[in-house]
């Protein structure tokens, strides 16, 4: 009698990378949602070599500036933060350890950073 297997192991390399979002998860690290940015809203983000400033316009841009003069400048959309060196990514969402990516030309250029170090949200009161 023959007998028919199959099998849910994603392999070594899914097996890995499972463990490690849900480790990821586990840690409760401070994410930052996109979505809670309002108009005038900024955000720095540090990565080792790097500090980007973001700032939220009224009519939904984001408006990019850095420390650096080889980095883009100008209106850019975020995507959200990717894990380590794969394309997998967390959309609209930011946090520490991850890599920043956002488009800029006008969604010609991706760009991915280094490791986010830290992140500083400074909301605009409306009272």
């Amino acid at each position: 009698m023959m007998k028919s297997e199959t099998s849910n192991d994603d392999g070594a390399a899914g097996s890995d990378w499972k463990a490690f979002l849900q480790t990821h998860s586990s840690l409760g690290l401070p994410e930052i949602n996109l979505a809670d940015m309002q108009p005038r809203d900024r955000l720095v983000v540090e990565t080792l070599h790097t500090r980007y400033g973001f700032e939220w316009q009224a009519d939904g841009r984001v408006i990019l500036t850095t420390n650096r003069m080889d980095r883009p400048h100008g209106e850019v959309r975020i995507n959200g933060c990717t894990f380590g060196q794969s394309s997998t990514i967390k959309p609209r969402q930011l946090f520490c350890g991850g890599n920043l990516e956002y488009v800029s030309e006008n969604g010609r250029m991706i760009h991915r950073t280094t490791a986010i170090r830290s992140l500083l949200i400074m909301h605009v009161s409306t009272k």
